[in-house]
């Protein structure tokens, strides 16, 4: 969704709105590629107004990140980052559930991901706050199938599917741990379909996880785990060092709720204690049969 406006925003004490005239964006317009194998978007290196999103996490560091979902494309290309390049300004107003728009922030490619500059000439609108977080999409991890390791040259993908997912809130059901401690920075897990063992694992990874304490992974993650389902923000994952080559994508956990685990009053294995469970438990309470 593209549309030329002329949109006036009055300069307020608070230093988040300015004069902005031009074209906004949909977050879709900004990440969307019909060829899955041209990543960049179409927008690199334009100063852009932005429809925005509702926001869904924010990532401190030298350079803070906030993560924009626009719930108005549930299937992908609906998720964007923003990497505050102004003092923090629009990182420390805004809060996970508002609904934030942008002006003149810059389109980048970094790390193979598409993201938005917020710098000194940006301004943004927080339009509303308290909107519930959009559903995580449901994924299987075969629609991020890991990367294949070639010999001393690096970690790659077979296709780019994933790319749609970027920026977005995918969840994986039913999964256990199969590896540790790989990837570029070795701080990567393998997630299997524990029913589908034969096909492709996906990557995850907790580095944006605020309850990770002083580890790579959060406590519920080692070896042999097995979750109910693990939900997370994907991001891709690519570049080039010391002749050393990397290109692929994780599902990048935010918090302990993100990684759901089975309970042993969860006694049919659906993830949900309920009415269910106690029948089960009937049945072989009373007759020793399932």
């Amino acid at each position: 969704m593209k549309k030329s406006v002329f949109s006036m925003m009055i300069l307020t004490l608070a230093g988040f709105t300015q004069i902005a005239v031009g074209v906004d964006y949909s977050i879709y317009d900004l990440q969307y590629q019909s060829d899955p194998e041209d990543l960049n978007s179409p927008h690199v290196g334009e100063d852009v107004n932005c429809i925005g999103g509702i926001v869904v996490h924010k990532y401190p560091g030298k350079n803070p990140k906030v993560t924009l979902y626009d719930p108005n494309y549930p299937d992908g290309w609906g998720g964007i980052v923003v990497k505050d390049f102004d003092n923090r300004r629009l990182y420390d107003y805004v809060s996970v559930g508002h609904w934030v728009s942008l002006t003149h922030t810059t389109v980048e490619e970094f790390n193979g991901n598409t993201q938005l500059k917020f710098e000194s000439k940006s301004g943004f609108d927080p339009k509303s706050s308290g909107n519930a977080l959009p559903e995580p999409i449901p994924v299987s991890p075969n629609d991020i199938a890991e990367p294949v390791y070639v010999e001393q040259v690096g970690w790659f993908v077979t296709d780019h599917n994933a790319e749609k997912y970027e920026g977005m809130l995918v969840q994986v059901k039913n999964v256990v741990v199969t590896d540790v401690n790989i990837g570029k920075e070795s701080d990567n897990y393998a997630l299997q379909d524990y029913d589908k063992p034969n096909d492709p694992n996906c990557w995850a990874a907790d580095y944006m996880n605020e309850e990770v304490e002083e580890d790579d992974y959060h406590r519920f993650v080692s070896l042999g785990s097995r979750f109910c389902s693990v939900t997370g923000i994907i991001e891709q994952y690519d570049g080039y060092k010391n002749y050393y080559e990397w290109d692929y994508y994780q599902l990048l956990t935010t918090r302990t709720g993100d990684l759901k685990r089975y309970t042993p009053a969860d006694i049919n294995g659906d993830c949900m204690v309920d009415f269910s469970d106690f029948a089960v438990f009937c049945q072989y309470w009373l007759w020793g049969t399932e």
